[in-house]
């Protein structure tokens, strides 16, 4: 007969099989620790998104870099994001979809890849225009810093990705009827804005990351993308140049000391009647020290507009009208040569410019246009 177990008077486990629990005790310290360090490790040395910039290459010029480009009515441009990202412990690297990328004028050495680097974690991508958050109108000095101002468009057409799907569309005008004899033209001037967020792939939609561009308060950065289109070749006898000013708001300045009209067209923020005439005469946009000789007259009535000027002889695309304040630029006869109203002429006037019929862009209250040409040899 066993004497009984009184409790708390436990006979003491062997030493062996003390050993085995510490072993056993001690496997699992092992199995649960080590996992849980390299999570800490892997979390602690996570690349964080730092900055974000836009940049942009041609066929021409394949190195994406930041900065205003012009290019000539044909020429495609690429835009891309390049990212900024640290690595705790190991610095910090560029991250960018392109082969050859120059920040700050030299050459960086980068991640070329098209997504973030982690398989967990994805970025969001959304791309915009920074356009006139006015289409045009009357302005003065008091209003123009308001008038002026840029606002960012989604432009869902470049795609979600770090490298832009083709160029944007112009979005201020969306909703708004510009006229259906308005003739469309592959020119004009745009900067692009985006924005980055960086999301876990467990469902969040809150972002662990985000980082945005050079936005509207930069528009004259010398780091921002601004990519300036030249007018078609078609459009013999105005200057290409003309074409930088397309897609820009039309403002007439309210007063002879109103804004100074000649410094937005040259930073290309808006344009003007008489700068949009300046600029297709001469690729400048004032008319100072210009002279100009008088070629004759229109007459416009309520329901026409007629002259004697023949094509080729008396006047050529390039030369210019004025109604008033009202500046135009003769485009192109509709075939019965002689300058009449179903003749396509290019102004701005109180909107972006376009080039249209001239008898849907003059006033068509009975006054006299005068037309000229700018002297030269």
């Amino acid at each position: 007969m066993t004497d009984p177990i009184i409790p708390g008077m436990e006979p003491d486990l062997p030493k062996k099989e003390w050993r085995l629990i510490a072993g056993i005790f001690g496997v699992l310290l092992v199995l649960i620790t080590i996992p849980l360090l390299r999570w800490r490790h892997y979390e602690s040395h996570r690349p964080t998104l730092v900055e974000i910039r836009i940049v942009a290459a041609t066929e021409q010029d394949p190195v994406f870099r930041e900065g205003a480009r012009t290019v000539d009515s044909e020429e495609p441009v690429s835009l891309a994001i390049a990212l900024h990202l640290e690595y705790p412990g190991k610095g910090s690297r560029w991250l960018a979809p392109v082969d050859q990328l120059e920040l700050g004028g030299t050459l960086v050495d980068h991640i070329q890849a098209e997504s973030w680097p982690e398989r967990d974690r994805t970025a969001r991508t959304f791309w915009f225009t920074l356009e006139g958050a006015f289409l045009g109108g009357v302005i003065n000095a008091e209003e123009a810093q308001e008038k002026l101002a840029a606002r960012p468009f989604l432009a869902p057409e470049l795609g979600q990705s770090f490298l832009a799907q083709g160029e944007p569309s112009f979005h201020a005008a969306d909703g708004i009827n510009l006229g259906d004899t308005l003739l469309l033209v592959r020119a004009g001037t745009y900067r692009v804005y985006a924005r980055v967020e960086v999301v876990a792939d467990d469902g969040s939609s809150r972002p662990l990351f985000a980082a945005t561009s050079l936005g509207a308060d930069h528009l004259n950065e010398p780091a921002m993308v601004r990519i300036s289109r030249a007018l078609e070749e078609k459009f013999t006898g105005i200057h290409p140049a003309a074409g930088h000013v397309f897609r820009l708001p039309g403002f007439e300045p309210a007063s002879a000391k109103g804004w100074k009209a000649v410094d937005a067209c040259n930073r290309l923020i808006a344009t003007s009647s008489r700068t949009f005439a300046a600029m297709a005469a001469t690729g400048q946009c004032s008319t100072d020290g210009l002279e100009f000789d008088p070629l004759g007259h229109l007459s416009v009535t309520d329901s026409n507009i007629t002259s004697t000027l023949r094509w080729l002889t008396d006047v050529r695309p390039g030369d210019l009208l004025k109604q008033g304040d009202h500046w135009l630029v003769v485009v192109s006869d509709n075939g019965n040569g002689i300058l009449d109203g179903p003749d396509m002429v290019a102004h701005s006037w109180r909107r972006p410019p376009s080039i249209l019929p001239l008898s849907s862009a003059l006033d068509k209250a009975p006054a006299e246009v005068v037309v000229f040409r700018i002297a030269g040899p």
